[in-house]
Parts: C-alpha cells; structure tokens; sequence
C-alpha cells in the first residue's frame, strides 16, 4: 500500500505536492523526497488530526400557527417551574455561534424593569408533547406606539429555554437574547413562584370609570354680618380650582417667625447639642436606622479610636468583627434559603465577603511564610470576577453534569445556598446541591481534559490510582480540602464528587473525615483566621 501511494506521488509535480500539503496545513520547505515523506507521514496519521468530537446539534426550531390560548391565573399548575438560574444559563453562559459567551447580563436587568412597568401586553402558550411554546406582545421600553411580538419555545420538564425570537433587531433567532424576550422569562419566573401574572390588563378587564363624578374643590368665603352669624367661614364646592389668593391659612402668621418654640427653661442650654447628638448615635445603633439627621455631624477616626483601649487583649475593632459574624440556626437557616441562587444572588457575595469558603481552604492550608498574606486576605475579600473560557465551560456544563448524575444514580439533586458555620461563623460552604438529609454534590468540569477519557493524568492531575487499582481524588487536592470543609460546614457525612467530560463520567463518594478535619483542616483555619483575616477585615473596614 504504502509502495502504491509512494509511486502515486513520485509522478506529481512538485508543485502539486506543495498545493496538497498547503491544503493539510503542512510546511513545504524541503526537496520533492522531503515532500513525498511529508505527505506519506500525514496519510499514515491522519493529517496528525484527533477525532472530531461530535456535540449534538440544536434542536429545529418549527414554530407551531395555531391552538394558542391565553395564559391566565388558572394555567400556573399547567407550566414548569422557572428559576432565575435559567435565564442566567441562556442569556449570560450560553455559548453563541461564534463560541463565546453571549453575556446579556444588561437584557436581563431591562426585561425585569419592562416587567415592573407592566410593558407586556399579551401572552399565550401552547403545550405539547415535549415542549411548550409562547407567543405574544411586548411594548418597546421608550415608545407607547411601538411594541414587538415574540416566541419561545420552553422545555416541558425542566422549563430550559430552547429557542427564542422577537422582531426587534436584537432578538432574532434561533436564540434571541433581546430585553423583550428577557421580560417574558422575568415574568414567567415570577407567575411560577407563586406571584401575580405582571401581564397589562386590556381595557375591557378594567372596570368603567365614566360614572364617577370630578374631584370636588372647596371655596372658602368669609360673611360679613349678612347671613345670621357674622364672621363665619363658610365652604362651598364649585367645579373650578380655587386661586391662590383665595386659600384657607392653616396657620397663624406672625412677625416673629423665627422664635424659639421651647419652653424657656430648654433654651440656651449650653449641653444640649451634644445630647441630642449622643441621643441620635445611640438609637442609631441601637436600632439600625439610617437617620439623615446623622449625617450632620462627622464621623469618628476608628484606626485612631483603637489606640485608646491599648488595655484590651485585641483591638476593639477585632472584636467587632467576631461580633458581625455572629449567627443564630435561624440565621444560618434564612441565609441558605435566600442565597440558593449563587452567583446570581446578590446577597450570596454579600455573606461570602467576610468569610473564608470552602473552595479556598486549600490555598489558605497550603500557603507558607513566603506567600504575601495580604494580598491573599484581599483576593478572599474582593476576589477578581474572570471570564474564560475554563470558567464559563464549567458553568455551562454543571447543569448537564447534575442531570446526568440524576439518570445514572437515580437520586434527586436539590439546590442549595451558603452555610455557614455555626461554630465558626467565620467559615462558608456552597456545595453544588444537596442529596437527601446527609449527603451533597461537587461537580467538576475539567476544560482541559473535556474532549478526553477521565484517567489520572496530566489533565486530570487531582485524581490518582490507589492500592486497589482505582481512580480516587488525591487527598492533598484542593478539592479534597474543598469537599472535607463543606461537610464539616453542612454537617453531612458523604459527598458525590462528579467530573463530567463529554468523553467519560466519574463519579466517587467521599465520606466525611472528622478526624482530619479536626486534627488538620481546623486548626489551620483557626490559625489563618486569628493571625491574618480578621487583622485585615478590621484595619480594612
């Protein structure tokens, strides 16, 4: 064969050989042997090119004409539930055609203020098999004679976007990501929670108005001795606005309008700004209320106030900061039920702020005297929000990655916020979700080895072979500290640790290790914490 070939290319020109090699991306530098041996050695490999990987194609969009109906109050227990980590999933980590990320962070917060100004005058849905469809009428945000129809198809069990198109120019489809379509998937995400349907009433839905009679104005008019009692302030109600020389005083006028009001025994007391100042600050304090009065008066140096208790053990300003920290079970309770969203919540960063989480515990472990602790304190404060393409492939492919593990192992994954430990309230945890009452889940998707089959490796670097011949995750992985810290935090025994590639799937069930923890992670923590964090939390804020 390789003699057949050899002759077939030994009768080409040579610049027939440089067209072909040119064509495989080949260098053509060489005599015409060179160039026979290059073309031989890219037929034997395949023009040194892997397997293409095959991802399946979207769905075609067939958008159906008729059986619409409109949707009403009625329809809630018919339509799936919609959740805001959707919407993010389609507008913000959904990869475009040009493989990068479309990022409509902006539609997102315009549908939602289109929503509040009830600028969707029309919506109907059809249920189907597998799908389920929308069609209608928003009202362009600036133009009360512009408005712009749309259609959207949904899935019908897991309510993920599938296709979208609107007829403004920003929302053509197959998947349109305009403002207009954003508002509709606000909506139905709200009229899924258990919220009114913010769809504009027509004008038949609306009671008539026409009966009611005009707004009443009151005409005051003073006699003068002719009806039966002289000096008596009669009103009267006409149909025309009263003039202004013409309204009632409701005070006394008097040329000294600037007089002290208190009693003289209250004026001129020499004390009695710092009292009401003292009076303002301690209710302040004490109840949380923003005064505007406050404002008045200027605010305290608190680096140089912590000198003036060099008695204490600790700065006072430590001490304030272990005292925000501070939280109740119930506490604790309400801050995961609110920041189930994650990185779309707002409140998620907020209480990630002044906390070191899971994913971190890891680097902090692992950091020696060599490390600059401050500009780890400020990256755990502030961390820097990147955009590539490993983070956003995580993203996009968690979601997949949950609902395969769901198939494959027939349990129920369920969303979850932040924890936060009640021991050490200064530790976080957001696991990935929550499985049953003692077990949770941590999904990897690794960029690098995404194409590849899941082995110890170069691209899997945080996996390894143990005695038995098995792939296990590496105990001295930041993911290892990762995993152990959220049990700890979430008091739960067991972890399904997932790597998802579109080559292979892994799946281990880590059990919670008390004894390293408590020996090891702990103190480590503790130790960081004391001497690092809270020294630049209070010195910082």
């Amino acid at each position: 064969m390789d003699a057949e070939e050899n002759s077939r290319y030994i009768s080409w020109a040579v610049s027939k050989l440089k067209q072909e090699l040119i064509a495989r991306g080949a260098s053509t530098r060489g005599r015409k042997t060179d160039l026979i041996e290059r073309l031989l050695a890219y037929d034997r490999n395949n023009n040194f090119k892997s397997d293409p990987v095959i991802l399946p194609t979207p769905l075609e969009v067939s958008w159906p004409t008729k059986g619409f109906q409109q949707l009403t109050e009625e329809h809630r227990n018919l339509l799936p539930s919609v959740c805001q980590e959707q919407i993010d999933l389609y507008f913000v980590h959904r990869l475009a055609g040009d493989k990068q990320c479309c990022g409509d962070f902006k539609a997102i917060e315009k549908g939602r203020l289109l929503v509040e100004s009830d600028r969707i005058f029309a919506v109907s849905f059809l249920a189907s098999d597998s799908s389920i469809y929308f069609s209608g009428i928003v009202g362009a945000a600036m133009k009360n004679k512009v408005c712009y129809n749309f259609k959207i198809k949904l899935d019908k069990e897991t309510a993920d976007m599938l296709n979208s198109h609107c007829e403004c120019p920003a929302g053509r489809g197959p998947h349109g990501t305009c403002k207009y379509i954003a508002a509709v998937m606000v909506m139905l995400c709200l009229f899924s929670s258990g919220k009114q349907l913010y769809i504009k009433k027509t004008c038949t839905e609306n009671l008539q108005t026409f009966h009611q009679p005009k707004h009443n104005y009151h005409v005051t008019t003073q006699s003068h001795g002719i009806s039966q009692n002289p000096g008596l302030t009669q009103f009267y109600t006409t149909g025309s606005p009263v003039k202004a020389e013409d309204l009632p005083m409701k005070r006394r006028m008097t040329d000294n309008i600037f007089a002290d009001p208190r009693p003289v025994k209250y004026r001129n007391n020499p004390g009695f700004c710092d009292r009401v100042r003292n009076m303002v600050f301690n209710y302040c304090s004490r109840s949380s209320e923003n005064l505007a009065f406050r404002y008045l008066y200027s605010q305290a140096n608190i680096q140089l106030s912590t000198k003036d208790h060099d008695y204490l053990a600790l700065p006072f300003t430590e001490y304030w900061i272990d005292s925000a920290l501070q939280v109740s079970e119930r506490d604790i309770a309400a801050v995961e039920e609110r920041t189930r969203g994650q990185a779309s919540s707002k409140l998620w960063f907020a209480e990630r702020q002044w906390r070191m989480t899971a994913s971190r515990f890891g680097e902090i472990c692992k950091a020696t005297h060599r490390r600059n602790k401050v500009k780890l304190c400020q990256s755990l404060v502030a961390p820097q929000r990147f955009n590539n393409k490993a983070l956003v492939h995580g993203k996009t492919f968690e979601r997949r990655a949950v609902e395969k593990f769901e198939n494959l192992m027939h349990l129920k994954v369920k969303p979850c916020g932040l924890f936060v430990c009640d021991s050490r309230p200064y530790l976080g945890a957001s696991p990935d979700g929550l499985i049953g009452k003692d077990s949770l889940i941590e999904v990897k998707c690794s960029y690098n080895g995404r194409n590849e089959k899941i082995v110890a490796g170069k691209c899997f670097k945080f996996l390894t072979v143990d005695d038995d011949n098995k792939i296990v995750l590496r105990q001295n992985s930041d993911y290892y500290f990762q995993i152990q810290g959220q049990l700890y935090i979430s008091q739960r025994h067991y972890c399904y640790f997932v790597v998802f590639t579109f080559k292979d799937f892994f799946v281990q069930k880590i059990e919670f290790d008390r004894k390293y923890c408590e020996g090891s992670l702990l103190p480590k923590l503790d130790l960081f914490y004391t001497n690092h964090f809270r020294p630049y939390l209070s010195s910082t804020f």
